[in-house]
């Protein structure tokens, strides 16, 4: 007999993903709603008897986000509702400190710590239920049958087939439905797009250029390089403010500057000496989202819109290892 949960609420292996897309848009729409306010000198949509409130926004692209979920099947669509979602619940709380407040002060100093550390609060949380709970067979069947869908959405692309006889695998072989759906797919020929669209034709040229510079010799030299120069300035940065620091904020961008300089290096061993791919890239992202969720909590305390361009150089780098990570992992299947 099989546990109700596993029966009738089976996760999404690939929640992950969507959920920091969710968190980091939330972040940066906080960012750069305050950031646009401060420049354009805090105007008010609606005239002199009326104030709307982006909240509103917020709220009306997080439904927007559910939309999306409820209309469409595939999983392009649905990282564009983790996007959407993401920003749209960025907007709303927002203006958290309008209703912590009597006087509804959107100024309230303490809500911009508080709206981080409910980020912060939500994505640790999930993730530690995410890599403490093991996926069962019957989530794994779920889920590859949920990519046969998608694969045959796109006329049965190469990478979602890999992904989904991978998922097959680790299911429950002895399940008739399974061995049938699973012998579907082995004799089933993967083709490529008949009409690609501009997001299949980018993901391609960009599967094929990750395969080229695997096999060279100076990509890892190129990227140990690069993550060494920005540990080696972050670094220098926290040790110039050690003596220093005296803040609350400046403490805690001291801290998880090390912190994150630390993930940084374990990463350049594993790939350096180790040769494991896949595991450096997580260690570098994870470096990346310490930053971002929390060094960068800190610094907008004490520099407040000057921390924006950090924020978005680390989100250009965490996107960019997101993909690395992704076509590691279908390398691993093949």
């Amino acid at each position: 007999m099989h546990e109700v949960n596993q029966r009738y609420f089976p996760r999404d292996i690939e929640a992950g993903n969507f959920i920091e897309n969710f968190l980091v848009t939330a972040v940066v729409s906080v960012l750069v709603i305050r950031l646009f306010l401060a420049i354009s000198g805090y105007p008010t949509i609606g005239g002199l008897n009326f104030h709307i409130a982006h909240l509103l926004f917020g709220g009306f692209l997080m439904m927007v986000a559910l939309a999306i979920l409820f209309i469409f099947l595939n999983k392009d669509m649905k990282s564009v509702a983790s996007i959407i979602g993401g920003i749209g619940f960025g907007t709303f709380i927002d203006e958290l400190g309008k209703f912590l407040t009597s006087d509804n002060n959107y100024f309230y100093q303490p809500t911009i710590a508080i709206i981080y550390v409910i980020f912060v609060l939500f994505f640790l949380a999930l993730r530690l239920f995410e890599n403490k709970v093991k996926f069962s067979k019957e989530e794994y069947a779920v889920n590859a049958m949920e990519m046969t869908k998608q694969v045959l959405v796109h006329d049965l692309d190469k990478q979602e087939k890999k992904l989904a006889l991978s998922y097959f695998r680790k299911a429950e072989k002895d399940n008739p439905i399974i061995q049938v759906m699973l012998d579907l797919l082995l004799k089933s020929e993967a083709l490529p797009v008949r009409k690609p669209n501009l997001f299949h034709l980018i993901r391609r040229s960009a599967g094929k250029l990750y395969i080229l510079l695997t096999h060279s010799p100076h990509f890892a030299v190129i990227l140990i390089g690069f993550f060494i120069i920005a540990t080696l300035i972050n670094f220098s940065s926290a040790v110039s403010r050690f003596f220093l620091a005296q803040s609350f904020a400046e403490w805690g961008q001291l801290i998880f500057s090390f912190i994150s300089g630390i993930f940084v290096l374990i990463g350049i061993y594993f790939l350096r000496f180790r040769k494991s791919w896949l595991r450096s890239y997580q260690l570098f992202k994870l470096s990346v989202l310490i930053s971002i969720l929390l060094t960068q909590f800190f610094r907008f305390l004490e520099q407040e819109f000057i921390a924006v361009t950090g924020l978005f150089i680390n989100l250009t780098i965490l996107s960019v290892l997101q993909y690395l990570i992704y076509e590691e992992k279908l390398l691993e299947k093949d």
